[in-house]
C-alpha cells in the first residue's frame, strides 16, 4: 500500500516536472518572439537587398554588353569603309568594293584577326581581284595553291567542294585567313616569318631556319612590302577611329 502510494507520488511529481519544463519553454519562445521576428525581418530585407543590387548589376551587364556590340558594330562600319578606299585606289576598275571590304571585316572579325592585315595580303597577292590565276597555279584574292586550299579546308572543316571555288570571295578570304592563323602558330607570330613563309613555303622557311640560311630576296622583300602597308594603313584607321565614318582621302592610303 506504501509502495503504491509512493509510486503514484512519483508520478506526479514527472509529470509536473514536464509541464514545468514545457511551460518554461513556451514562455522562453513566447518571449523571444519578437526577435525571432526581428531577425527573420532582417534577413528577408537583406535578401530583397541582395535581389536588388543583383537586378541592377545584370541591367548594368546587358547595359555596357548592348554597348560594347554598338561600338564593335561601328568600328565594323570603319574598317569597312577604310578598307573599301584601300581597294578602290589599288583596283580601280573593281565593282562592288564595299561588299568585297565587307566580305574581308566580316571574315577576319569571325576569325579574330586583323582585316587590315588581310587587305595588305590580298593588295599583294592579286591587287583584289578574285578571278586572279597564278603561273603556278594559285587561284582567287589570297592566290591559294589547291592543294593548300584542300589541306587548310580538311584541317579546318570549311567548305571546299571544288578547286574553282577557290575563286568565290568568301570561301578564299576564310581560307586564306584559317591559313595565316596556321602559319601565326607555327612561326610563334612572327608575322615576317609568316608572310614569308605564305609566299616561299612553310617547309621552305623550316629548312632555312634549320640551316641558319636566308630565305630569297624575293620573299623578303615580300614580306617587308606588306609589313610596310599594314604599319601604314593601321596607323591611318586608328586616327580616325574614334570618327563615326572614317575620312581617309586617296592621299592617306597607298
Amino acid at each position: 500500500m506504501f509502495k503504491g502510494t509512493a509510486r503514484a507520488d512519483m508520478k506526479k511529481v514527472v509529470t509536473l516536472s514536464k509541464s514545468a519544463t514545457l511551460r518554461s519553454l513556451l514562455n522562453a519562445v513566447a518571449k523571444g518572439a519578437g526577435v525571432v521576428s526581428y531577425v527573420t525581418l532582417v534577413f528577408l530585407l537583406t535578401q530583397k537587398n541582395v535581389e536588388n543590387q543583383a537586378a541592377e548589376q545584370a541591367k548594368a551587364e546587358l547595359a555596357s554588353t548592348a554597348r560594347l556590340q554598338e561600338m564593335k558594330a561601328m568600328r565594323r562600319v570603319q574598317q569597312a569603309g577604310f578598307v573599301s578606299k584601300i581597294i578602290r585606289l589599288h583596283n580601280p576598275t573593281k565593282q562592288n568594293t564595299q561588299n568585297l571590304a565587307e566580305i574581308i571585316v566580316d571574315e577576319s572579325e569571325k576569325a579574330g584577326y586583323d582585316p587590315l592585315f588581310v587587305a595588305a595580303v590580298i593588295k599583294s597577292e592579286s591587287m583584289f581581284r578574285h578571278s586572279a590565276t597564278s603561273a603556278r597555279g594559285a587561284k582567287g584574292l589570297m592566290q591559294l595553291m589547291p592543294s593548300t586550299g584542300k589541306y587548310i579546308s580538311e584541317r579546318e572543316k570549311i567548305a571546299l567542294k571544288r578547286t574553282e571555288d577557290l575563286h568565290d570571295p568568301v570561301t578564299n578570304i576564310k581560307l586564306g585567313i584559317a591559313y595565316l592563323k596556321y602559319l601565326d602558330q607555327k612561326f610563334k607570330g612572327n608575322r615576317e616569318r609568316v608572310l614569308i613563309a605564305y609566299n616561299w613555303g612553310p617547309s621552305n622557311v623550316v629548312l632555312s631556319m634549320r640551316r641558319g640560311a636566308k630565305p630569297p630576296t624575293q620573299s623578303l622583300q615580300y614580306a617587308k612590302t606588306i609589313l610596310s602597308a599594314h604599319s601604314k594603313w593601321e596607323s591611318e584607321f586608328s586616327n580616325n577611329a574614334n570618327a563615326a565614318d572614317v575620312i581617309a582621302p586617296s592621299s592617306m592610303v597607298g
